[in-house]
C-alpha cells in the first residue's frame, strides 16, 4: 500500500480501461496514460468507467513520466 507522502494526486475524466496489471487514465485536458496497477494507491478502488476521480500514483513513477 502506498502512502499519501509518496504520492502525486492526478485528476482523472475517465477511466477509460482496465486491465489486470494496469489502467487507462484519461487526464483532465484529454491525455490518456497507462498507469501500472504497481504504482497506484488503492488500484482496486478504480474500475473501467469511473469518472471525475483523482487517483494517487507513486511519485517516482509520476515524476519518469512528466506528470510529477
Amino acid at each position: 500500500r502506498l502512502t499519501m507522502p509518496g504520492c502525486v494526486h492526478l485528476d482523472v475524466d475517465l477511466v477509460v480501461r482496465e486491465t489486470d496489471k494496469a489502467l487507462l487514465l484519461r487526464l483532465e485536458g484529454g491525455e490518456e496514460v497507462w498507469v501500472p496497477k504497481s504504482a497506484v494507491a488503492d488500484a482496486g478502488d478504480y474500475a473501467e468507467g469511473d469518472a471525475d476521480a483523482t487517483v494517487s500514483v507513486a511519485a517516482w513513477w509520476a515524476e519518469r513520466e512528466g506528470l510529477g
